[in-house]
Parts: C-alpha cells; sequence; structure tokens
C-alpha cells in the first residue's frame, strides 16, 4: 500500500501527522515546491497533499501539470489569504452536485438576518 503525505507549515504539521500522514515541514512555496519534487522522485508514495498556504509556486510549475502518479491535492488552511483552494474545493463540489452550494450558503448566511 502507498503511504500518504503532507507538505505544509509548522503550525499544522502536527494534526495531519496524527492522521498517519509523513510530514514535511517548509517555511515558503519555493521550499514546498521542492519537497514535493523529493516526494514524488523517492516513489513510495502515493498521495501528497499540499496545503494552500504553500502551494502557490508548485500549482504554478510545468511538473505540477506532467504528474500523474502520485496524486498531488491542494487543501485549504485558514491561514491562506489566496483562497485558491477554497475556490478549488468550490469548483469540485459544484462539479460533483451540480450546484454552487458554498456559495448558496455563504450567501444565505449573509442575509440571515437571526
Amino acid at each position: 500500500m502507498s503511504k500518504a503525505a503532507v507538505v505544509t507549515t509548522r503550525d499544522s504539521v502536527g494534526a495531519f501527522e496524527a492522521l498517519g500522514f509523513a510530514g514535511t515541514v517548509v517555511e515558503d512555496g519555493l521550499q514546498a515546491s521542492q519537497a514535493v519534487q523529493s516526494i514524488v522522485r523517492s516513489g513510495g508514495f502515493g498521495l501528497v497533499l499540499l496545503t494552500s498556504d504553500v502551494a502557490d509556486v508548485w500549482s504554478g510549475s510545468a511538473a505540477a501539470r506532467r504528474l500523474v502518479v502520485p496524486v498531488v491535492l491542494v487543501v485549504p488552511v485558514t491561514s491562506s489569504a489566496s483562497g485558491a483552494a477554497t475556490v478549488a474545493v468550490r469548483r469540485l463540489i459544484e462539479n460533483a452536485v451540480g450546484i454552487d452550494l458554498v456559495g448558496k450558503l455563504t450567501e444565505e448566511k449573509s442575509h440571515d438576518t437571526r
């Protein structure tokens, strides 16, 4: 069975390690991209999670567009200012169910007068 890894900041790594992920701590997007490439070269991982706060360099790279295995997923974290992962998750949900549930829920909350 393939292993799962996470590339993230020191603030987030513990939660993922508690779930069984092999954690790699990075400070910025460049380090994260290098770490993902190292994990890919190792060949021992089937899934790599990359938190959105350090995903900018990797997400825009040619390596990310070519890669098939392992699966590298960008996951949202609350400290991410870009919102890129949130948008990606929103699109996946919309494709899966046929409507923009996240946008609908956000809109409903903004109109809630309780």
